[in-house]
Formats: C-alpha cells, sequence, structure tokens
C-alpha cells in the first residue's frame, strides 16, 4: 500500500469476471469524474486496479495479437507518474472491499 493519502474513489458497479489474474470490473466515482471498466486483478497475493484501456486494431479492423495470441491494449486514460498509479489501485482496493466484502480472494 503507498503510504500516501488515498483517493476518495466510490464504487458504482462491480462486475465480478474472474478471468487469470483478472477478478473484474469496477465503474468508480473519483471526485467528479466516473469512470467505467476499472480492472481489477490479482496475482501471488498481490491486488491492483487499472485504469480502463481497449483493444488495438489492424487497418483492416481486426484486434492485434501478440505472440502468444492474446489480444493486445492500449491505455485510454494514463497517470503521470507511478506514485499517482500507486495511490489510485490502492484507493479501488480498499473500496472494493469495503463495498463488496470478499470481492477480491482470489478463488
Amino acid at each position: 500500500m503507498s503510504e500516501t493519502k488515498p483517493m476518495p474513489v466510490v464504487i458504482l458497479d462491480w462486475r465480478p469476471m474472474k478471468r487469470n489474474s483478472l477478478l473484474g470490473f469496477a465503474k468508480i466515482q473519483l471526485g467528479a469524474l466516473k469512470i467505467s471498466d476499472v480492472t481489477v486483478n490479482t496475482n501471488s497475493g498481490r491486488l491492483w486496479a487499472g485504469l480502463p484501456s481497449k483493444p488495438m486494431i489492424d487497418r483492416e479492423g481486426a484486434a492485434m495479437r501478440n505472440d502468444a495470441g492474446k489480444i493486445r491494449y492500449v491505455p485510454i486514460l494514463e497517470w503521470d507518474n507511478k506514485n499517482t498509479g500507486d495511490r489510485f489501485s490502492d484507493s479501488v482496493v480498499a473500496a472494493l472491499e469495503a463495498a463488496h466484502p470478499g470481492a477480491t480472494r482470489e478463488q
């Protein structure tokens, strides 16, 4: 957890969707801003939240894939520094745990 003040995150909606490290998608409110499709992930006991992204599309309109065949994604929004991103992630995870107890447990 970051040692700085948490961001004022409110969970507006939670859609569980367990797939690999993904636990699900949250719709959040951060001050006056609502953000849909915030991902919440877990791996080896570590939890984190990420800003939404979209699939990379080639010239023919098909989703681009990496060498492993997985769809490649590009960020829609980005934080200007790692500390702010960590604060956001920690705040979303804490708000989700408070609003939906057990939602962040690995199944």
